[in-house]
């Protein structure tokens, strides 16, 4: 039975124990958090939406794609319609779910990565805490900023934009 350390603000951390294949326990504190959802959005065939977004606590501005908490809803691509409408102003007519990965065994949330098409004008208010710049910039561009580790601060934008890269030929 997983013992509770700490239950506030969407943070939940736990003692867990699992059983190893020989039988043996294994034990370790583990983080458990809202699932996350990124989007891949594109106005072309040619460009991406990236966000440059003031992060506070990295006293910065970093590159990423339109991402957020799945914590409003129970419907992931709902979340991931809702982010994209409130940091970038637009809305996919064609949304579908592209792949979803986890950071760590310690860190239990999952990221699900979404690519947006045929966008439309339909902005939703941002949080008041957010400070975002779009950006249209070129597909091949944003995944040659992968390699200048532009994403350092956002692992699930790089790694979308590089699988992305890797499935389209975009990786020279």
């Amino acid at each position: 039975m997983p013992r509770t350390l700490y239950d506030n603000n969407g943070w939940k951390i736990l003692l867990e124990e699992s059983l190893l294949p020989d039988g043996r326990k294994a034990q370790c504190t583990r983080v458990h958090r809202s699932d996350a959802v990124h989007v891949l959005a594109f106005p072309s065939s040619e460009t991406i939406l990236l966000l440059r977004e003031y992060r506070a606590f990295h006293r910065e501005w970093r590159w990423m794609l339109p991402s957020g908490l799945a914590d409003k809803e129970h419907d992931i691509a709902v979340a991931a319609q809702r982010e994209l409408q409130e940091e970038t102003g637009y809305r996919a007519k064609m949304l579908r779910h592209y792949f979803s990965t986890q950071n760590s065994e310690h860190i239990v949330m999952t990221n699900h990565i979404f690519i947006a098409s045929d966008l439309e004008s339909d902005p939703l208010e941002q949080d008041e805490h957010e400070l975002i710049e779009v950006h249209e910039v070129p597909i091949k561009e944003a995944v040659h900023w992968v390699s200048e580790n532009r994403y350092e601060k956002h692992t699930p934008s790089a790694y979308a934009l590089l699988r992305y890269g890797a499935e389209h030929g975009l990786l020279a």
